[in-house]
């Protein structure tokens, strides 16, 4: 008789009472066994958060209470999400020799969307080797979020072959942080590109290198990857990493991407990533680059980018509750805030950035109040509406002398401009005069159009009589060029009628 065909014969009659001590711990066994649904998540770790029957925290004791609850685990139909902490068993046993019997039961399970270890004892990717059965079979598992754990190569080769052999391709979210991966990332990364519904990929604080981001590189090009969170902060890229990943970048349809702390990223570094945020092919709209080493150049330089970027939302330089980085001073607030509004001209304001919407957060310096309200405006869904807010609130005079040129074809043009400006939700500190300010337009132009008017038409008639002057002298051009032929041709005439003349007097010569 097998393991598991032991406890199928025991689990009928078996009492809980039997096989765990602590009162909690019989209380999830019970639940568990019940297979009843009213519980959706486990945690497995060292001592109880809560107490009673809403407990679902399980304290492991020893092999054998942690068999059976890995086998009623195994034919339990709705827990959702398994959370793994640090414990120590309390009967003194191995880690190992207490999982074992649970990942060996927890193999039959097909419920669970989620696993998550926090600060666990991986056995150096044993643990995944232990699950193998639960991976090829898992029809739903969706979240894997492994945080603050050691895993070494061989446990990274050891989860990539575990993340491989997941046939149903069901992952969503992958979140491997602080493990310090190394090198060893790039076959977990391989093994991700056979998930084409992975959503989200949180690679923070595992010192990847270039190696990591050649390979992040590939999988972002990969036809079928749809990743909309790639988060790669607290590492080891370089101006060479960004290298490795602008051309995934440029053409790759990720919208958010946190590269923070990482502290190697030099100016040309910035610059070339400037180059991915101009690129038409390029789809990101967050990015977070928060650190020491992004500085006002830095700033200016992705700023410069965004000009003509009309997707981007997000620029992140700070976090809510940290420190605002000194390296940033007025400079960059200036370039941000001239490309959010720029005020030279009423078309440079058209043609500002009106997505830009956030900085990641609230900054208090000086100068940035007025880049807060530019953000603010930003948000507003309907970007032809923040053009006009922008214009009324920075340009109180509108200069309709270069329009004149269209003549009576502006007025009505204007007119519908400020009738719309006036059914906009204007910022509440703000009010636009928008009555006042037609009229005046409306007298401007009507004052300065009958002279101007004037000077237009006698414009257009001195171009028409240049434009008939240059077209005579092409025909004179043309007349001359046939005279000078036709003169050839009666030379030429000439010269043969001489000819036949000269002829004619050398035979009467012969003849005489």
């Amino acid at each position: 008789m097998n393991t598991i065909q032991m406890y199928d014969a025991q689990a009928s009659s078996i009492n809980v009472d039997n096989i765990a001590t602590k009162d909690n711990n019989r209380v999830i066994l019970r639940r568990i066994k019940r297979n009843i649904d009213e519980d959706t998540a486990l945690y497995i770790q060292n001592h109880h958060d809560e107490q009673g029957e809403d407990c679902i925290d399980y304290v492991p004791e020893g092999a054998y209470d942690m068999g059976w609850l890995g086998y009623f685990m195994g034919r339990n139909d709705y827990f959702k999400e398994l959370y793994f902490r640090t414990f120590t068993p309390t009967s003194g046993a191995s880690v190992e020799g207490v999982l074992e019997p649970f990942l060996r039961g927890l193999n039959n399970n097909k419920s669970i969307e989620k696993l998550d270890y926090y600060r666990a004892d991986l056995l150096g990717g044993r643990v995944f080797t232990m699950l193998g059965q639960f991976f090829e079979n898992s029809r739903i598992l969706a979240n894997i979020t492994i945080e603050n754990c050691h895993l070494g190569d061989n446990g990274c080769r050891l989860l990539a072959l575990a993340l491989g052999s997941i046939k149903s391709k069901s992952l969503q979210n992958v979140i491997l942080a602080d493990c310090i991966l190394h090198d060893g990332s790039i076959d977990i990364i391989t093994s991700l590109s056979m998930h084409p519904g992975l959503e989200h990929l949180d690679l923070n604080g595992n010192r990847l290198s270039t190696n990591g981001c050649l390979a992040l590189s590939t999988l972002l090009q990969n036809s079928c990857t749809k990743l909309q969170y790639l988060y790669i902060e607290n590492n080891e890229i370089d101006d060479e990493g960004i290298d490795a990943l602008a051309p995934a970048l440029e053409i790759c349809t990720l919208p958010t991407l946190r590269l923070g702390n990482n502290l190697s990223v030099t100016t040309r570094g910035w610059r070339r990533f400037a180059s991915i945020l101009e690129a038409p092919t390029c789809s990101l709209k967050t990015l977070y680059i928060l650190g020491r080493n992004v500085d006002d150049e830095a700033v200016v330089t992705l700023t410069s980018a965004l000009a003509n970027n009309h997707k981007f939302k997000i620029l992140g330089l700070r976090r809510m509750g940290m420190p605002t980085n000194s390296s940033i001073t007025e400079k960059s607030w200036e370039a941000l805030a001239k490309l959010l509004c720029d005020t030279s001209s009423i078309n440079s304001t058209f043609l500002s950035n009106h997505t830009l919407c956030s900085l990641g957060g609230r900054f208090s310096q000086t100068g940035t109040s007025s880049l807060q309200k530019f953000l603010l405006l930003n948000k507003n869904k309907n970007k032809k509406e923040v053009a006009m807010i922008k214009i009324l609130q920075h340009h109180n005079e509108f200069d309709m002398t270069p329009f004149f040129e269209w003549e009576f074809k502006v007025l009505p043009l204007m007119i519908d401009w400020f009738e719309k400006a006036s059914t906009i939700d204007m910022p509440e500190d703000y009010e636009p005069n928008i009555g006042p300010r037609k009229l005046s337009s409306i007298y401007q132009f009507v004052r300065g159009m009958p002279l101007l008017y004037v000077e237009t038409r006698i414009r257009k008639e001195l171009e028409g009589i240049k434009s008939k002057e240059s077209q005579m002298e092409k025909e004179h051009l043309l007349l001359r060029q046939e005279q000078l032929m036709l003169d050839l041709k009666l030379q030429r005439l000439r010269q043969r009628k001489q000819s036949v003349k000269d002829r004619k007097e050398s035979l009467l010569d012969k003849l005489a």
